[in-house]
């Protein structure tokens, strides 16, 4: 591992500090999580990248009915997208217990935690496929669920109940 040096105007080193806060992290910690990212988003300037795997978190194709990446709920079919949205938290949870163990059981309110919910989902289902070969995502995918972990915590109630699992509320579904 090394140590860098960058020179960021005020607004930009502003906002690193509104997100580290946000995340409960140090301001390099967070800096170093964006050139990770953008370094394994920026695949057109490396040699051979028409070789290589998207990185992982790469949005799939868009649904053919909706042109929408397949992580945000769809205009239509709500029920069944939802349904499987609910058993991929479910499995979630089941994966990483330490993770969720903060997560409200009214999870599926929060449109900001749905579509993150589903992101992570998505993500986690590419790197089980194999669908890179970059350890880094791996890593990445990791470093979110912390942040993920660290947000769950921060916004604890602990008199609100936590998210157990079973069928998707009827409400919600329908």
């Amino acid at each position: 591992m090394s140590r860098i040096a960058i020179t960021l105007d005020e607004h930009a080193l502003a906002e690193l500090t509104r997100r580290a806060q946000a995340n409960s992290e140090p301001i390099a910690r967070t800096a170093a999580r964006f050139v990770r990212d953008g370094l394994l988003s920026t695949q057109a300037t490396q040699p051979n990248a028409s070789e290589l795997t998207p990185p992982a978190g790469a949005a799939p194709p868009p649904s053919e009915s909706t042109g929408r990446p397949g992580w945000l709920e769809p205009t239509d079919n709500h029920e069944t997208w939802r349904r499987e949205l609910w058993a991929a938290v479910s499995a979630l949870t089941e994966r990483y217990p330490q993770v969720f163990s903060q997560l409200t059981a009214d999870w599926y309110t929060s449109r900001q935690l749905v579509e993150s919910l589903a992101a992570l989902n998505t993500w986690r289902s590419q790197l089980d496929a194999g669908q890179t070969t970059d350890p880094r995502a791996e890593l990445l995918f990791h470093d979110r669920l912390e942040i993920l972990e660290r947000q769950l915590t921060h916004n604890n109630d602990p008199t609100t109940a936590r998210f157990t699992g079973g069928p998707p509320p009827s409400e919600w579904v329908t």
